[in-house]
């Protein structure tokens, strides 16, 4: 079987087992015959199912206390054994900091909140969880049941920052603060960033902590901690996690799979991510209701193209039964995926343009001590940048240390707090060695305001931005600029007939250069995208630095990534088409495709042009040291790889 490293195409299943949703013991329709079809037709390279959900009942007969009432025979050893006659590799989808069961048998091991409350689903990672059943549990899978690892779910999401008695005391004495009796609850108050801190790295000893203990006596036992070192905790690895993994969001999982692969490819460690086959239910859908093949294929291109694993996630019956009828179309999807995997797989991007995820702000920012809160705007730039067929990724602080200068252009989202001081002097430096600096929205703008001088910005409220006159934009909040020897981009004013101010500028900077826009068009693009935002990112990106790889001209959205694998440089072209998260359309069966594609990358002549997974030899016209390839069209994903 094919450990997690090698792992491309895989299947999850999961049901959150409860005894009120189980019509019939645990285990009683499930067939192995259905188990060893899906191993043999669909043909994953591993399968992740049911374990113990968010409620925490465990969906096999367990010895630690938490199953379920009821089963028909032991269906973990079941997929177990038929899993491992078929070559395919078993994981586990168990619910870590989040178990229902567990606080409610266990009160005062569970986060005790500020108000009071303590909370219904959120274990104490101070507390006895990890010790008295998280460890046993894992080590019982990996021992007993010979499973190759787990997906440890409602993990860094799940836990909450916890005013019990002892963490409190565990703070003052760990920080030398005395809180006085005061609890840092609230933005505003003593000690509240200091605080919030203390109890993420109760969560990371948390994890290295059950992590350590299960590699000891399992040492072949995979582990990742659902959403771990990813967008939502976008920080230096931390614990000995043996891959990082998520789960999409359900009602926009294309565009939420460029902003979170592009995240999770900078830790350098294994990585895939999980779309979801189905649009959740809600007001205005009464189920869920399945996704067809050709919308899983453009969210798994969204993955593979920068170099991740891809996995499915339908559930199972609430007896543990497999949805067969929503399980054997994804045999389509694991074709379209092979055909494609030579080409992508644990491929590394070339660095090209980057986008600021600060892990400083990102910390401050989110409501929750993990999560994705507020995040709209680095998302959209995200999309923005793919739109605008920018090769692009996302960088932290910590992969940003040393590697400056590998990228031409680095571009900072609206920011909510702002950045240490030792960034923003980084940041600076790289545009005075020759960089390019892109920054984005108001609070961004003013902070790099005071930090130079180098310009001056001014309110200049809601209108029209345009590139050239003849296409216009809506803006709110802007910010316009004067500086000596700016560049006008694009002119701003509160409707067609009035004069234009400077809106998006580039200013000589040292050797590189500042570019400015006044507005923060990344949560502008996320929540209602306009074409001229498009424009406007491609007309800054050619005042800023001469891309290795650019799309010329297509007719339709087409996002561009170059990859390296193999020492090969493999050009990969994802058709972005398609409303992804408008709540009009819930699932299609066609994506128009991307035609008339003319693309450009640096070359000499005699560099030889691949389409793949067709293998048709591409033309190619040579000026000034750039090829010029024509592609009729791109359906979902094609890659070019260039030989030579």
């Amino acid at each position: 079987m094919k450990r997690r490293s090698e792992s491309f195409f895989g299947l999850h299943f999961d049901f959150h087992a409860t005894p009120d949703r189980a019509h019939v013991p645990v285990g009683a329709t499930l067939k192995e015959e259905e188990i060893r079809k899906i191993c043999r037709e669909v043909r994953p390279d591993f399968i992740q199912i049911d374990c113990k959900g968010h409620p925490g009942w465990a969906s096999y007969p367990t010895a630690c206390g938490n199953a379920m009432p009821e089963f028909e025979g032991d269906p973990l050893a079941l997929w177990r054994r038929v899993t491992a006659e078929e070559g395919v590799a078993l994981y586990m989808h168990y619910s870590g900091v989040w178990d229902a069961k567990y606080c409610a048998a266990h009160p005062d091991d569970t986060v005790l909140r500020a108000d009071g409350s303590r909370s219904e689903y959120a274990a104490r990672t101070l507390g006895r969880y990890a010790d008295d059943l998280l460890i046993p549990q894992l080590s019982e899978l990996a021992l007993k049941y010979k499973v190759d690892g787990v997906w440890v779910d409602g993990d860094c999401w799940g836990t909450e920052a916890d005013f019990h008695p002892d963490t409190l005391a565990a703070f003052e004495k760990a920080t030398g603060i005395d809180l006085g009796g005061k609890l840092p609850a609230n933005r505003g108050d003593d000690y509240f960033e200091e605080y919030r801190e203390f109890c993420r790295e109760l969560f990371r000893s948390h994890v290295r902590k059950y992590v350590n203990k299960v590699h000891r006596v399992a040492p072949d036992f995979q582990i990742a901690s659902n959403w771990a070192y990813t967008d939502h905790m976008p920080e230096p690895v931390s614990a000995d996690v043996d891959f990082i993994s998520g789960d999409l969001n359900p009602w926009d999982s294309f565009d939420s799979a460029r902003y979170a692969a592009r995240a999770i490819a900078q830790q350098n460690r294994t990585w895939d991510l999980m779309s979801w086959n189905f649009r959740a239910q809600d007001s205005i859908i009464p189920c869920h209701v399945p996704k067809h093949p050709t919308q899983i294929m453009q969210e798994a291109a969204a993955v593979i193209s920068l170099g991740g694993g891809f996995q499915n996630y339908i559930t199972q019956y609430p007896e543990g039964a497999p949805r067969m009828d929503e399980i054997m179309p994804m045999k389509a999807v694991g074709e379209f995926a092979r055909a494609r995997e030579p080409y992508c797989f644990r491929g590394k991007a070339v660095h090209q343009a980057a986008i600021l995820l600060s892990t400083h702000d990102r910390h401050r920012e989110s409501a929750s001590l993990f999560s994705r809160n507020g995040c709209e705007k680095i998302m959209g730039l995200v999309s923005l940048f793919a739109d605008a067929g920018q090769s692009t990724e996302l960088v932290s602080e910590h992969t940003l240390e040393g590697n400056y200068d590998k990228y031409p252009l680095i571009a900072l989202p609206e920011l909510f707090e702002g950045l240490r001081e030792d960034t923003v002097e980084k940041l600076l430096a790289y545009a005075r060695n020759g960089g390019s600096l892109l920054l984005t929205g108001q609070n961004t703008c003013r902070i790099f305001e005071k930090a130079t001088g180098a310009f001056t910005a001014a309110e200049s409220g809601n209108g029209l931005f345009t590139c050239n006159g003849t296409e216009f934009g809506a803006v709110s909040s802007a910010l316009t600029f004067e500086a000596a020897s700016a560049l006008t981009v694009a002119g701003f004013a509160p409707s067609h007939r009035d004069a234009k101010k400077p809106f998006a500028v580039v200013i000589p900077f040292g050797r590189g250069k500042l570019a400015l826009v006044g507005a923060n068009i990344g949560k502008a693009y996320f929540e209602s995208a306009q074409y001229t935002y498009r424009k406007l990112i491609s007309a800054l990106c050619e005042k800023l630095y001469s891309p290795l790889a650019a799309i010329e001209s297509a007719l339709g959205l087409l996002e561009l990534t170059a990859l390296e694998k193999d020492g090969q440089l493999m050009l990969q072209l994802v058709n972005s088409n398609c409303n992804h998260g408008g709540k009009s359309h819930a699932t299609w069966d066609m994506i128009p495709p991307v035609c008339n594609i003319t693309l450009s990358v640096k070359a000499g002549e005699g560099t030889r042009f691949v389409l793949r997974p067709e293998g048709r030899e591409l033309a190619a016209r040579y000026e000034n040291g750039r090829a010029y390839i024509d592609v009729d069209r791109v359906d979902i994903h094609s890659i070019i790889q260039v030989i030579g």
